[in-house]
C-alpha cells in the first residue's frame, strides 16, 4: 500500500516520490530538486526538476483551505474540474496551455507539463519585463476558448451537458463573494483597504450607491449568464510567459459564464503592472517602454478580440437564429459592455477586498500606492458604470488617461492619444478583403470599425448612413463593386467568357446605385468602374478584376488629393481669425481625407488661421452635432455648436465672415442639392452679405443635371423626426412628417463654387464648362507625362 493512496497535503520533500510513482517521469537514481512555486491564494504548486534543470515537471495539489484564510474552506476534488478544462482548452488553443499528464482523485493532485522557460506573468511584470506577443496570444485564447465553446457554436444539448458537467458551486460562491459583493458592503469583514486610502474607499466606492447598483447587475449576470466555458480566474497569476510564448493555466475557477468575465480580468491587471511601473520605475527611458507596453496591451487585447471574434463568429457560427443579420453585432456589443464591467469589478476588489496584488502592495511609497490605487478606483467607477460605450481600445485608453491627469500627470506615460483622424474613414482590407468603415451611426459615443464583405452589408451601410458624404460613399461603392466582382469571378470558376461576368457584374452595380438617389459620387464612381469593364471586353475576366481593383484604389487616392487641393483654393478666400460656418458634415468622416468643406479648416490650422468655427447641428441626424463637431474638436480646433435655428444670431452678432458647405449634387446652372436646410443658411448669410462657398469635388458636379430641379430629393422615414435620439417619441402618434434629406440652394445664393481645378463664379452655366475643361487640360497632361 501506498502512502499516497490517502490523502495528505504534500510538501517539498513528498512531491518527487510521487511523481515517480504515479508516471515514473525521471530515470532511475535521478537526483531531483523540489521546489514550491505557487503565487495564488487557493493551491500549492510544485516544480520538480532533474540536476541539470533540463527535465522537469509540475504538480499542483489542492488543499482543504484557502493559503488567504484557513477560515475558507473548499472541496479537494476542485482540481478534476481543472484537468478537465485544460484538456478541452489545450484542444481549442493548441500550444497556449500546458499538457496534463495525470489528474490524481485521491490525492486531488494534477501532474502537468512544466512551463520551462517562462515566468509567471505577475513576477514578470514586477520586474518589468515586456512581452511582445502577450495581446496576440492572449486574444486568441479569449475567442477559441470562449465562443467555440458557446451555444453560438455547439450544439444547444451538448452545451447543457457542458454545463451541467462543470458546475462549480464553492469557486463561484467565493467569486460571487469576493469580487461582486464584499468589496461594495463588507458584510464579513473581511475587506483590507490600505489605511491612507480609506476615506477615499469609504466616498467613493462604499458610499455609492449607484456602483452598488451596477455591480449588483453584473453579479446577477454572472450568476444566470451560461454563455461560455470561461476559465473564471484569468489574472497574471494565472498565465506563464516570455517573449515569444505564452501558457494559460490554474482554471480551477471555470464554469459556465460571460464571456466578458475572462476578458475584463486581462485588462485589469495589465492596469496593475502599468500602476507598478509607473511608480517604480526611476528611469524615464525604461518606464516609457514597460508601461507603453501595457497600455498598448490592454487597447491591442480588445481590439484584437474584436478583429478576432467577428472572423471566428463568421467560420464556426451553427445555430441558424444565429446567423440574423445584426446577431452577431449585437452579441459582441454584450461581450465588450460585460469586459468593461469586469474590468471596473477586478480593479476594485483587488484594492478593496482581502485579495491582493503585489503590482499594488509592492509600491512602499505612500503617495504613489494612493495615487495609483485612486487611478485604478476612477477608472473602475467608469467602466462599470458606462460599460455600454467600452466598444473598442481607444474608449479604455480615454479613460485611463482621464483618470490619470485628474490626479496629476507628473511623469506618467499617458495613453498616446487617438482622435478620430487617426482612423481611415473607408479603405480597402487587402488580406481580408473587405471594405472597412468607420460606423458613423455610433459617433461620437463609440468609435466602431466595420468590416464589410458581402454586397448586401455594403449597401446597408450606404443606405443606413454607416458611411456617409458625397466622396465617401464613391469611394465606398468602388471598392464594394470590386470586391463583388471577385466574387463573381470565384462564381464562374475560371472562364473566361465576358457576357456572362458583365451581366452579373451589371447587376450588383445597379443594386448598390440604388442604396442613396441623391449622392452623384455613388453613379459617378460605379460608372467609372463599369467603364473600367466595357473597355477591356477583350480581357480575361481575371485580369478586367484586377483592373477593378487598381481603379478602386485610384479612386480612394484621388479623392484625398481632391480634397486637398479644394482646401487651398478655399484658403485663399478667408484670412486668420475668421469665424467660419459649416452645415451638416463635409469633413474627414465624408471623404478619404480631409473632407470637403473642412478642408480649407484643416490647413488653415496646419498654417496658425486660428480659425473659430461654427457648426450646425443639422437636424434631424445630428451630422453637424455627431460627427462635424467631433471630428473638428478632437482635432484641436475652436468649434462652436450650433443648433440650427441659432446660425441666424451667430450672423448678424458679426461672427461669421464665410459660410462653407459640402454637397451631394451640382447642377449645371449652379443650384446645389445638400443636407436639409442649407438653404436656409445661404437665405440668411445673403441678408447679412455673408459669402456662401459649396465645397465640391467635380465628381459631384452633373452637368446633364440643367437646374436643382432636376435633382430627385431622398425623403427619409418620420421616425428620424419623431423619435430618434429621443427617450420618448415627441410628437403625437400618426402626425404628418415631412423628411426631406437635402435640399436645393439657389444658385443666386451661392458666393463660388469650389473645385479641385480651381473656383466656379457666376455665371455658373460657364464658369462650371471652363472647370471641366481645365480637367480635360490637367488629366491629358498627366496621360503625357506617364506615357513619356
Amino acid at each position: 500500500m501506498s502512502r499516497f493512496d490517502t490523502y495528505f497535503l504534500m510538501n517539498e520533500e513528498d512531491v518527487f516520490d510521487y511523481v515517480q510513482e504515479k508516471i515514473h517521469f525521471f530515470p532511475e537514481g535521478t537526483r531531483a530538486v523540489c521546489k514550491e512555486i505557487g503565487d495564488g491564494n487557493l493551491n500549492y504548486v510544485f516544480r520538480v526538476a532533474d540536476e541539470t534543470g533540463k527535465k522537469s515537471i509540475v504538480v499542483k495539489q489542492a488543499g482543504s483551505t484557502l493559503r488567504i484564510s484557513k477560515d475558507m474552506t473548499l472541496p479537494t476534488d476542485r482540481g478534476r474540474i481543472e484537468a478537465q478544462i485544460l484538456g478541452i482548452q489545450g484542444e481549442l488553443s493548441p500550444g497556449l496551455v500546458p499538457k496534463v499528464y495525470l489528474y490524481d482523485e485521491t490525492m486531488c493532485a494534477i501532474i502537468m507539463e512544466d512551463m520551462t522557460g517562462h515566468e509567471m506573468m505577475r513576477t514578470g511584470l514586477g520586474k518589468h519585463h515586456i512581452y511582445p506577443e502577450f495581446a496576440e496570444h492572449i486574444s486568441t485564447f479569449l475567442v477559441n476558448s470562449l465562443l467555440l465553446t458557446s451555444d453560438v457554436v455547439i450544439g444547444h444539448k451538448e452545451k447543457k451537458e457542458l454545463v451541467r458537467s462543470f458546475i462549480n458551486p464553492e469557486l463561484c460562491e467565493i467569486t460571487e463573494d469576493l469580487v461582486f459583493s464584499e468589496p461594495y458592503l463588507n458584510y464579513n469583514e473581511r475587506n483590507q483597504v490600505y489605511p491612507p486610502n480609506q476615506a477615499f474607499v469609504e466616498e467613493e466606492i462604499y458610499g455609492d450607491k449607484e456602483l452598488h447598483l451596477e455591480a449588483a447587475k453584473l453579479k446577477f449576470g454572472f450568476m444566470n449568464d451560461a454563455q461560455s466555458l470561461i476559465h473564471g480566474d484569468l489574472h497574471t497569476g494565472s498565465v506563464f510567459i516570455n517573449e515569444k510564448h505564452t501558457f494559460v493555466f490554474d482554471p480551477e475557477f471555470a464554469f459556465y459564464g460571460p464571456m466578458g468575465y475572462d476578458i475584463g480580468n486581462v485588462l485589469a491587471n495589465l492596469l496593475f503592472g502599468w500602476c507598478n511601473g509607473d511608480a517604480t520605475i526611476p528611469s524615464s527611458t525604461e518606464k516609457a517602454a514597460f508601461c507603453g507596453w501595457c497600455l498598448d496591451s490592454i487597447r491591442d487585447i480588445v481590439d484584437k478580440f474584436i478583429e478576432k471574434y467577428n472572423k471566428a463568429f463568421d467560420r464556426h457560427v451553427k445555430d441558424k437564429m444565429a446567423k440574423t443579420e445584426g446577431f452577431k453585432e449585437y452579441y459582441l456589443e454584450k461581450i465588450l459592455a460585460d469586459t468593461a464591467g469586469t474590468t471596473g469589478l477586478e480593479l476594485i476588489r483587488r484594492i478593496v477586498g482581502m485579495a491582493k496584488v503585489k503590482d499594488l502592495t509592492s509600491i512602499e511609497d505612500e503617495n504613489k500606492r494612493l495615487r495609483a490605487e485612486r487611478i485604478c478606483l476612477t477608472v473602475a467607477k467608469e467602466v462599470i458604470k458606462k460599460r455600454d460605450m467600452f466598444q473598442n481600445g481607444e474608449a479604455y485608453m480615454k479613460t485611463i488617461r482621464k483618470a490619470v491627469e485628474a490626479f496629476g500627470v507628473g511623469e506618467s506615460v499617458l495613453p498616446v492619444k487617438k482622435s478620430i483622424l487617426d482612423y481611415d474613414t473607408v479603405a480597402l482590407d487587402e488580406k481580408e478583403r473587405a471594405l472597412v468603415i468607420i460606423d458613423q451611426t455610433k459617433l461620437p459615443g463609440q468609435i466602431k470599425i466595420l468590416s464589410l464583405t458581402e454586397i448586401e452589408d455594403i449597401w446597408n451601410a450606404i443606405y443606413l448612413l454607416q458611411v456617409r458624404g458625397a466622396p465617401a460613399i464613391g469611394v465606398a461603392a468602388a471598392i464594394g463593386i470590386y470586391l463583388e466582382s471577385e466574387k463573381i469571378k470565384g462564381k464562374l470558376q475560371g472562364s473566361r467568357n465576358f457576357e456572362p461576368f458583365y451581366r452579373e457584374f451589371k447587376k450588383a452595380k445597379d443594386y448598390l446605385d440604388s442604396s442613396r438617389p441623391t449622392a452623384v459620387n455613388l453613379s459617378w464612381a460605379l460608372n467609372r468602374m463599369e467603364q473600367v469593364v466595357l473597355s477591356n471586353k477583350e480581357k480575361t475576366v481575371d485580369e478586367i478584376v484586377s483592373l477593378l481593383h487598381d481603379e478602386a484604389v485610384l479612386i480612394r487616392e484621388e479623392d484625398i488629393e481632391v480634397c486637398r487641393q479644394i482646401g487651398e483654393y478655399g484658403l485663399s478666400l478667408v484670412k486668420p481669425g475668421d469665424g467660419l460656418l459649416t452645415h451638416c458634415n463635409a469633413g474627414q468622416l465624408a471623404t478619404v481625407r480631409y473632407g470637403t468643406a473642412t478642408a480649407p479648416m484643416y490647413l488653415g490650422q496646419e498654417r496658425g488661421y486660428h480659425f473659430k468655427i461654427y457648426a450646425d447641428e443639422t437636424r434631424p441626424l445630428l451630422q453637424g452635432a455627431r460627427l462635424t463637431s467631433f471630428e473638428l474638436f478632437d482635432a484641436g480646433m475652436d468649434v462652436t455648436l450650433l443648433c440650427d435655428n441659432m446660425s441666424a444670431t451667430a450672423m448678424r452678432n458679426g461672427w461669421i465672415n464665410a459660410v462653407f458647405t459640402g454637397c451631394d449634387r451640382v447642377a449645371a446652372n449652379g443650384d446645389t442639392a445638400n443636407k436639409i436646410g442649407t438653404s436656409m443658411v445661404a437665405l440668411v448669410a445673403k441678408r447679412y452679405h455673408i459669402p456662401v462657398y459649396i465645397c465640391a469635388p467635380t465628381s459631384t458636379i452633373d452637368m446633364d443635371t440643367l437646374t436643382g430641379d432636376q435633382i430627385k430629393i431622398e425623403q427619409r422615414k418620420p421616425e428620424e423626426v419623431t423619435q430618434m435620439w429621443y427617450e420618448k417619441p415627441m410628437a403625437p402618434e400618426g402626425v404628418k412628417v415631412f423628411n426631406p434629406a437635402f435640399d436645393v440652394t439657389d444658385h443666386d445664393l451661392i458666393a463660388g463654387i469650389i473645385t479641385e481645378y480651381g473656383i466656379a463664379r457666376p455665371p455658373y452655366k460657364e464658369s462650371l464648362k471652363e472647370i471641366f475643361v481645365k480637367k480635360a487640360i490637367a488629366k491629358t497632361v498627366k496621360k503625357v507625362i506617364k506615357e513619356l
